[in-house]
């Protein structure tokens, strides 16, 4: 005999896909949130702050090509040019942003009848914000940041979870090169085995691509050391630039320390100063100066100081500007 909890869960997860047409054939989805970052640096956290109302229709990693089918012709980090309008991958980002776009592992959002925009979050997709910011530019950008030695060391501690552990597999695209990476070929082609060291190179790549791309006025920047310092100025500066009303109230309040579906515990077990610089006593020296002497090579190395705190000001100041 099936109980009453079990109905309810079935409804939940069938009645999300006809709610989400409901609400694009109303026009709901005019609003649009994209919140990028690399793996492990804590986007489903701020994902869910953002949509701590529920009031947006969420979408999970729709561009990730090992799980959603119409994305798999694509690699991990695809880059499209943003002149390329008409390409397949041009098409399906389209798809994504107009909310028509359905698939019940990417629908996360509980069923609503009426939503007040679409919220997209990917951990693959820095390569694709030119793209998008050009040709879907109605579309708010976010783009979370965390420091890439802690990123690497996420990313170990789980290896069998999906990672892009090659960066040579950069090189293979070719207008990637042309309009990027012919720089760095030499540092791509000269990295070692070591785990951290791909990943922090990884890191450089796509931090590289996404922040030389795009102007200050285009994509609204969060660190996710701020967000564990100061969670609540952060959010609140972060709802300014989307343009959300709502305060930290309760409920939000309540979700800054409960853990996400992607981590099993959170920021209520650790210190602060453990979340922002515990990697320090698991990386070695050599690992470091490897990783930093890859970062100084793509000049991301002063987006974090020796406290292992970003420093914002030099990106508005040297980042940015600096590259346009």
């Amino acid at each position: 005999m099936v109980n009453c909890k079990s109905i309810q869960k079935i409804y939940k997860k069938s009645s999300r896909i006809p709610l989400a047409s409901l609400n694009y054939h109303l026009g709901n989805y005019k609003e649009a949130i994209w919140l990028v970052s690399d793996g492990r640096s804590g986007s489903t956290w701020l994902s869910d702050l953002i949509n701590s109302d529920r009031a947006y229709r969420e979408l999970f990693e729709p561009f990730h090509p090992h799980i959603v089918k119409k994305a798999q012709q694509f690699s991990l980090f695809q880059y499209l040019r943003p002149e390329d309008s008409n390409s397949p991958l041009g098409n399906f980002l389209k798809l994504v942003f107009s909310g028509k776009f359905k698939h019940l592992r990417s629908d996360v959002s509980k069923p609503r009848l009426f939503y007040k925009g679409l919220l997209v979050k990917d951990i693959f997709a820095h390569l694709l914000m030119p793209w998008v910011n050009q040709n879907i530019p109605h579309v708010k950008k976010v783009l979370l940041i965390r420091n890439p030695f802690a990123v690497a060391l996420s990313k170990q501690r789980l290896s069998k979870w999906t990672w892009m552990t090659e960066p040579r597999k950069f090189l293979e695209q070719q207008n990637l090169c042309d309009d990027y990476l012919a720089p760095f070929e030499d540092t791509i082609c000269s990295v070692g085995d070591d785990f951290i060291e791909k990943q922090v190179l990884i890191w450089a790549i796509i931090h590289y691509v996404s922040i030389r791309s795009l102007s200050q006025d285009d994509v609204y920047i969060v660190f996710y050391e701020n967000l564990i310092v100061n969670p609540e100025q952060e959010i609140e500066d972060m709802f300014s630039y989307l343009n959300k009303q709502e305060t930290l109230e309760e409920s939000l309040e309540s979700r800054i320390y409960k853990p996400t579906r992607t981590s099993k515990s959170f920021h209520q077990n650790l210190s602060r100063t453990s979340l922002i610089d515990a990697w320090k006593d698991e990386i070695s020296p050599n690992q470091i100066a490897r990783g930093m002497t890859i970062l100084q090579r793509f000049n991301l190395d002063y987006l974090y100081g020796d406290t292992g705190m970003p420093n914002r000001e030099i990106l508005t100041k040297c980042g940015f500007e600096a590259w346009h």
